[in-house]
Formats: structure tokens, C-alpha cells, sequence
């Protein structure tokens, strides 16, 4: 084997092991235990609050046992108690002027009538999914990152005084839990602090690449062409296909977060999974914005009205698919939903939002000799061991 080979194959090594260590695998099986046995049926407090709180007792655990600080942030609404679950894997500027928080939020509850697999089953397995990558992984990053667990999204049983009161539970975290929280863990930064935000997940595996799968409502068209043009092309050309997930954004506010997402998309392979960004500029008028009310309906509102960053991932709901029949109802269930493509498509969504955390966040290898050196160090020492053979090596030929 002459040199220039050699350097070759070493040169190929080197790519391997950096690309294997980086690049986010989501574990099929993992996704999928935990849609069957947590989140396959209704979770909610008035129908099934056994089943809920097992819910939110294996987020909790789960958090624990992937070494993250978890807490229970508990409300009360109504007379009725209600539990969001909070996990924070600290960063080396955790309490300094430096630390730009990354968030991942996705609910946990449901409607009463429902099993809530896609809605938002799938959102909480997801976000379960990234924090078990993101700690698997045995790095360490220079910025701290916020799992929480939202309860009270749903709004049903909440209009008796003709105000809306959806969303509660991260409306609650915020003003509850994060604003004292950073002023406790942050006091020099208050007024200043600058997190890169949260990436809000609700109602992500109804994949559907069957022509006029996917829904614009009619009385909203109008508004849709003025306000995201490439994305009704995209559609059109594309026969209404609901094979893409939206990621919706406020263009003024949140690109840095929107932009980061939708490279790493780009990224992870299966083109035939796509991404479309609904990017909504600043001071539209009411009209317009009542015109797109299906774009605000989550837990990203309140992160938006306190001027926090966040973008919303969302395979559109009750607009595509088998959802414009289940969305709320008793068909949004495993039997409906979980399906391989489904599947497929909600580690695509799961890998995307890792690397994107992971890329915000700074990430790193621990240092050798460290306790916990991880899989990417050894990856990256064996290829740089076999280099080092081989170039010694090729003068004994």
C-alpha cells in the first residue's frame, strides 16, 4: 500500500468518525414504546387521571434518568390542580451573561374524547427522543438547554367567562416558573437576557404524500398567497401533498432559531419528507392574523407575547390527512396513526431538532481522561490512531 493511499483511507477515517459522532440516529423503538405505552390514550383530568399521571410520572423519571435537573412545576386552574415537568442539562455559562438558553416544549394533555397519539402523543415522544440523543451522547455544550413538559394546552371546559384559556400551561411557566427562575439564576442579566428560545412541538406524524391530502382553507386563501406565496406554489405544484412539516416563525424575531432548524432539515437525508417555513412578518393587521388563527394555535403564543423566540413545528393538524377527521376525536389513536411512515417521519423531525439544540448550544466532546468520555472521543482517537499507523507504516515498504 503506497503512501498517498494511505493518507487517503486516513483522510476517509477522519470524515467517518466525525460524521458518525455527529450525525443524530432516533431510536425507533424507543419512539415507539413510548407512543404504545404513555401516550396512547386520554390524558386528561377529568376522564382518565390515572392515566395521566402515569404520563407525567415517565416524562419526570425519564428526565431523571437521562441526568438532567427535572422538576414539577404545579398550577392550579379552576379548582383543578395541573403538573408541567421541567428538565435543564446545564451549560458552562449556566448563570452567566454569556448563557443563550435553547428550549424544547411539547403538552402532554389531551381533550377529553380523545387517545391524543398525534395530538400531541407524537410531540411528547419527540421531545423525550431528543432529550435521550442529547444526553446519550456524553458531550457537553457551552449553553443550557430547557425541556419542559406542558400540561393544560388543551382549552376545553375553560370559556366560561367568554375569554379564551388555552395554552395555560406554558402561559403559567413562564410568569410561574421561568421568569423567577432567571432572575434567581440570573440576576445580572435581567432586562438584558437573550435566550435563542424554544422549539414548540404539537401535532407532528400525520404524513400523507396521497394528492389533496393537504387542506388551505378556502376562506383563507387570499390571506396564505399574500402572506407565504412559496409556499402555496410549493403546494399546488405539489398537488396538496401533506408529506412536509411546518415550521412556523415570526420572521423579525425568530429566523436565527427558524433558519437553524431548517438547515439541519436539510441535513438528515429523506428528501421525500419536506419542510415548509411560514415565516409571519411583524404588525400584520387583525384581519389578516384572524385569517391564520390556525398558525397560533399552541403553546408558542405565550412565549411570542412575552418576547421570547419560538418557533412552532406542526404537521398541520385537523388541515391534512386522517387528522381532518381525528383531530379531536376519538380516531387520533395508534390503531389510525402509527404507521412505519408516520414513524420515519417523526425521527427525521426528532434528529432535526437534536442537531439544531445541539449546533445552538455549542456542543463538544469531553476531555480525555475526564469521567464520562464519551463516543465521540473514542470514535475520533481510533481514527486518528489508524491514521497515525498507517503513515508510520508506509516507509517500512
Amino acid at each position: 500500500m503506497d503512501f498517498n493511499l494511505r493518507i487517503s483511507i486516513c483522510r476517509l477515517l477522519s470524515i467517518f468518525g466525525l460524521y458518525f459522532t455527529l450525525t443524530h440516529a432516533a431510536n425507533l423503538d424507543y419512539l415507539r414504546s413510548s407512543l404504545t405505552n404513555y401516550f396512547s390514550d386520554t390524558r386528561h383530568h377529568a376522564v382518565k387521571p390515572e392515566y395521566k399521571q402515569r404520563t407525567a410520572t415517565f416524562i419526570h423519571d425519564e428526565f431523571i434518568r437521562f441526568g438532567l435537573e427535572t422538576t414539577y412545576h404545579n398550577f392550579v386552574f379552576d379548582g383543578v390542580e395541573y403538573a408541567n415537568i421541567i428538565g435543564v442539562l446545564k451549560g458552562d455559562n449556566f448563570g452567566t451573561y454569556d448563557d443563550q438558553i435553547i428550549g424544547v416544549g411539547a403538552h402532554y394533555d389531551t381533550v377529553h374524547v380523545t387517545k391524543g397519539v398525534d395530538d400531541n402523543g407524537f410531540g411528547s415522544a419527540a421531545l423525550l427522543e431528543v432529550a435521550r440523543q442529547m444526553t446519550s451522547l456524553e458531550s457537553k455544550r457551552k449553553h443550557t438547554v430547557i425541556f419542559t413538559a406542558f400540561d393544560r394546552e388543551e382549552y376545553e371546559y375553560a370559556t366560561f367567562d367568554g375569554r379564551f384559556y388555552g395554552a395555560l400551561g406554558s402561559k403559567y411557566l413562564i410568569s410561574q416558573w421561568l421568569l423567577p427562575w432567571i432572575q434567581k439564576n440570573y440576576p445580572q442579566t435581567v432586562g438584558t437576557f437573550s435566550p435563542y428560545g424554544i422549539i414548540v412541538l404539537d401535532t407532528l406524524m400525520d404524513y400523507n404524500n396521497s394528492a389533496m391530502s393537504q387542506i388551505i382553507p378556502p376562506d383563507s386563501l387570499q390571506e396564505f398567497q399574500q402572506l407565504f406565496p412559496g409556499v402555496v406554489k410549493n403546494l399546488q405544484s405539489d398537488n396538496l401533498q401533506g408529506d412536509f412539516l411546518a415550521t412556523i416563525f415570526r420572521t423579525q424575531f425568530d429566523s436565527r432559531l427558524a433558519n437553524e432548524f431548517h438547515q439541519q432539515w436539510g441535513k438528515m437525508g429523506r428528501a421525500d419528507y419536506e419542510i415548509e417555513m411560514f415565516g409571519l412578518a411583524s404588525n400584520l393587521p387583525d384581519d389578516v392574523l384572524n385569517k391564520v388563527a390556525d398558525l397560533n394555535r399552541s403553546d408558542h403564543i405565550n412565549f411570542w407575547a412575552k418576547n421570547i423566540p419560538a418557533i412552532f413545528l406542526s404537521d398541520s393538524a385537523n388541515l391534512r390527512g386522517k387528522m381532518q377527521d381525528c383531530y379531536h376525536h376519538v380516531c387520533d389513536s395508534l390503531e389510525v396513526m402509527l404507521n412505519d411512515d408516520n414513524l420515519n417521519f417523526l425521527a427525521k423531525t426528532s434528529d432535526t431538532i437534536a442537531a439544531t439544540v445541539d449546533k445552538l448550544s455549542q456542543s463538544y466532546a469531553a476531555v480525555s481522561g475526564a469521567p464520562g468520555v464519551g463516543k465521540t472521543l473514542f470514535t475520533l482517537m481510533t481514527a486518528s490512531s489508524i491514521c497515525v499507523f498507517l503513515k508510520q507504516t508506509a516507509s517500512m515498504l
